[in-house]
């Protein structure tokens, strides 16, 4: 018992020197100013909205026969700069967006995308998708898409298009 005590006693003296140490005052004075850091957190804001042309609320391809190349969505018109979707970044940092279907697309149809209205050159959209790099937080960009068929099927087939935003 009395090893139990010299032991408690020895802990309690340590704590108390360094509680001592570590609550020291150091004064300061025009010589020896005090120096120290300020520092902000702010957390990435990676907040965007998605905008349709006109009257859209979908993207709807609508094709004039089973194979057709170069169809534009419904509400688009790339030859007067009119995009089927405007991404604006409402966060607070600069974005890259990937714009991407969350489903295999028909091995009938093709699918391009880009930010500007010029077909050449576009991406190909599929579950691997394509970035839009470098949104200023306000600023916004484009989105053309385009789509080709090849002997396709009557009637309707839809897949899921997601765009995700992440911090440049």
């Amino acid at each position: 018992m009395e090893k139990i005590g010299k032991i408690s006693a020895i802990v309690i003296s340590v704590m108390v020197v360094i509680s001592g140490i570590a609550s020291t005052a150091i004064a300061y004075d025009s010589n020896n100013p005090w120096i120290g850091t300020v520092k902000w957190s702010i957390p990435a804001d990676t907040s965007f909205t998605v905008t349709f042309a006109g009257s859209q609320t979908q993207i709807n391809f609508t094709a004039s026969s089973k194979t057709q190349n170069e169809i534009e969505p419904d509400g688009q018109d790339a030859a007067n700069n009119i995009p089927i979707i405007t991404i604006e970044n409402t966060g607070n940092t600069e974005l890259d967006f990937l714009i991407n279907l969350t489903s295999d697309k028909p091995s009938w149809a093709e699918l391009k995308g880009k930010a500007t209205p010029e077909i050449g050159s576009a991406f190909d959209i599929s579950t691997v998708g394509f970035f839009i790099y470098n949104i200023s937080a306000g600023g916004n960009t484009s989105l053309y898409l385009w789509t080709n068929i090849t002997n396709a099927p009557a009637g309707d087939t839809e897949r899921t298009m997601m765009i995700s935003s992440y911090v440049s």
